[in-house]
């Protein structure tokens, strides 16, 4: 019956159906690992404790195994090439999380979150020099804006149709979890709603997404590179892993071109003292949570914690080990975060509070 009125329509008026947005392309992920250090294999070096980084240079696969203090070098087969480090408060060494950031030239910046600084090292992951500036010698290489914790190179700058972008997305409803984004090795911007998805959505510029990659289930993502992501995941065992997939990328896509990099305010000065007293308050609320049941809580609604800045909590973790969160002032899109325990997103400090970047 509505198709003949459709048709008796469209004589008078003209009658179309609604155009349909077009479908993203489906970037293909490997169904198994192309690469596993970890789990049960009895090779050197596989006994993995804590990682908390790793990236694929050269062939070379360095892995920031925290609970050794170590970064650990395996090639493309998973052989262990070499390891360096080791715990104390010297050069090249560690006591805290080790977190693992692109730096110019193949290198790499490693940050020691209880040490509080950055060293540079060679792809290899051989020790080179610390920075001068402490724990401030690089900007955060996750920082914090309109409601979501954006991975990028430690220093980098933002371009800034990254950061109108996501202005562009439409406004996270409240409860639901913080946005996640994450820089590419090519320059493109992985987004991600939802982490119980495992989808990502690519952007090469403002506009609609090239490109949907569903990752495995609580696949933990290091590095995006040309045809791979890198990343961490348990096994059977609940035992660390760290796992390659390939990831089939289509070719001749191109990242928007150079623009100047977009500003990343640090907070709007009116709301940030009264969210920091609300962080204080949620923090003193996540150890008395922790007394009592032996964990932090991931959800918000637990802590019974009152808030009077007018932001929302958005807790991005909690288990026997650690918390994260942010708060999110709608109203002048300020987005501050804590980290409290192991692991910390890179560059955050253990218990400090802080705005945008």
């Amino acid at each position: 019956m509505r198709l003949h009125l459709c048709a008796m329509v469209a004589l008078l008026v003209g009658c179309t159906a609604p155009p349909s947005s077009p479908e993203v392309p489906e970037w293909p992920v490997a169904s198994t690992p192309s690469l596993t250090i970890g789990s049960d294999d009895a090779r050197p070096g596989h006994d993995l404790s804590k990682v908390t980084g790793a990236r694929m240079q050269q062939g070379v696969i360095v892995v920031a195994n925290s609970g050794s203090n170590e970064l650990q070098r395996f090639d493309s087969t998973g052989k262990l090439l070499g390891i360096e480090g080791r715990r104390g408060n010297g050069p090249g060494e560690f006591t805290g999380n080790i977190g693992l950031s692109p730096a110019p030239g193949d290198s790499l910046y490693v940050f020691d979150n209880e040490n509080l600084r950055w060293s540079i090292h060679d792809a290899s992951g051989h020790y080179g020099r610390t920075l001068t500036g402490g724990a401030q010698a690089l900007a955060r290489p996750v920082l914090l804006y309109h409601r979501a914790m954006v991975r990028t190179a430690a220093g980098a700058p933002v371009p800034a149709w990254m950061l109108a972008l996501l202005d562009s997305l439409p406004e996270s409803a409240p409860g639901s979890p913080a946005r996640q984004a994450r820089v590419d090795d090519l320059g493109f911007l992985w987004i991600q709603d939802s982490s119980s998805s495992g989808a990502w959505m690519v952007y090469a510029g403002g506009g609609a997404p090239v490109g949907r990659v569903a990752l495995p289930a609580g696949f933990d993502l290091f590095q995006e590179g040309r045809d791979f992501v890198l990343g961490r995941a348990l096994d059977s065992a609940d035992q660390e892993t760290v796992r390659v997939y390939h990831v089939a990328r289509p070719t001749g896509l191109t990242v928007a071109p150079a623009q100047p990099s977009g500003a990343v305010p640090t907070s709007d000065a009116a709301s940030k003292s009264s969210m920091f007293a609300d962080i204080n308050g949620i923090m003193t609320a996540q150890e008395m949570f922790y007394a009592n049941h032996g964990a932090y809580t991931s959800n918000g609604d637990s802590l019974g914690a009152r808030l009077s800045s007018g932001a929302e909590l958005v807790l991005t973790a909690g288990d026997k080990r650690h918390w994260a969160g942010i708060l999110y002032h709608r109203a002048s899109r300020t987005t501050c975060g804590v980290s409290v325990g192991f692991p910390s997103p890179e560059g955050w400090l253990d218990g400090t509070a802080f705005c945008g970047r």
